[in-house]
């Protein structure tokens, strides 16, 4: 007999419950209730997350379901956890931590559904990634920009080498995509999803609330528009003129159809850029874009404060952290050979 839950509990977490336990009855007999309880986990949080990450979150979950897909849930320990993170990342921190995490919520949930008594990640230790320390120079940042819209090859004709200039379709919407991170000090995420209707011209600001912090700290920042803001906008608009679908979608930066920039369509178009400029073998992402900007500014003579605010920031420590990595600072030591 399978006890669904205390009687002053209600009847709504019983009848949870046992469609749970009918879940795990009803799918294939080759499936431990590992992957099945996954699954459930998956389809009852998924609407939890913002759709720019969503995605990534379920994939997360499948490469679970498939890790354990003969495991029953009892049988899955620290050392099962710890193998299946180091086995399968060795040399990526980011994505062990990130896995970890994504296990840690999943049993978690398992334990209040009294799927199991505890929580088996506790006793996982993992190091934790170096701090990102990458800048962008100027020089890069640059030709990184330009060869997302142009770039020139070679072609012989009749025994010669001659270059060309061909265009890339998408290029302009990558453009106005980089230039409103650089120009607003905002994440990546919060451009791409970035909508006219918060584009205030009677105020003269952007209302941005951050993603990352909407359901938390809540940190929320406008930013005026400046001319170099406004010129990037009007080019938007430009592009989006005979878009049938552009008053569906209210979007900023969109792709040829008009619908929304998706994450990998922009770090698809980056990594192209990067290597049309000759920098296929540097590490530059586009979330480094924020943090060139924040260096910048602050170089520029703005102040931890001001950048807080910008950077939408709920802790200074968190502002300092974008910055202090990556400046390299200029000894004023001055020395001469010793005198015979």
């Amino acid at each position: 007999m399978i006890r669904l839950c205390r009687v002053d509990e209600g009847q709504t977490l019983m009848f949870e419950r046992l469609a749970e336990e009918k879940r795990k009855l009803e799918v294939d007999s080759d499936e431990g209730t590992m992957s099945r309880l996954v699954a459930i986990y998956i389809e009852k949080h998924a609407k939890q997350y913002a759709e720019s990450y969503r995605d990534e979150w379920i994939r997360r979950g499948n490469d679970v379901r498939k890790a354990f897909r003969h495991r029953d849930i009892e049988e899955v320990d620290a050392g099962t956890i710890d193998d299946f993170l180091t086995g399968n990342w060795p040399d990526k921190l980011p994505t062990q931590n990130a896995m970890k995490g994504w296990l840690s919520k999943f049993f978690s949930w398992a334990v209040l559904r009294r799927h199991i008594a505890i929580n088996p990640c506790r006793e996982v230790r993992l190091k934790k990634p170096k701090a990102r320390d990458v800048y962008i120079p100027h020089a890069a940042f640059l030709a990184i920009r330009q060869a997302l819209a142009s770039y020139t090859y070679e072609k012989t004709i009749k025994g010669e080498k001659r270059q060309f200039s061909a265009k890339v379709p998408t290029g302009p919407e990558m453009q106005v995509f980089v230039d409103l991170c650089y120009l607003t000090c905002q994440r990546s995420t919060d451009i791409r999803e970035l909508r006219w209707m918060q584009v205030d011209r009677l105020a003269g600001v952007i209302h941005f609330l951050p993603s990352k912090t909407a359901d938390s700290t809540g940190e929320a920042v406008d930013w005026p528009i400046t001319p170099e803001i406004e010129d990037v906008l009007r080019r938007a608009k430009e592009l989006q003129r005979g878009m049938k679908v552009q008053s569906l979608t209210g979007y900023v930066v969109t792709d040829l159809d008009g619908n929304p920039k998706t994450a990998a369509a922009c770090r698809d178009a980056w990594r192209d850029a990067m290597r049309r400029a000759g920098l296929k073998d540097v590490d530059y992402t586009v979330k480094d874009i924020r943090a060139k900007v924040m260096t910048d500014a602050k170089r520029a003579g703005y102040d931890i404060e001001a950048l807080q605010i910008a950077g939408a920031h709920a802790d200074r420590a968190t502002t300092e952290g974008y910055i202090k990595q990556r400046e390299v600072p200029l000894s004023t030591v001055r020395l001469q050979l010793p005198a015979a």
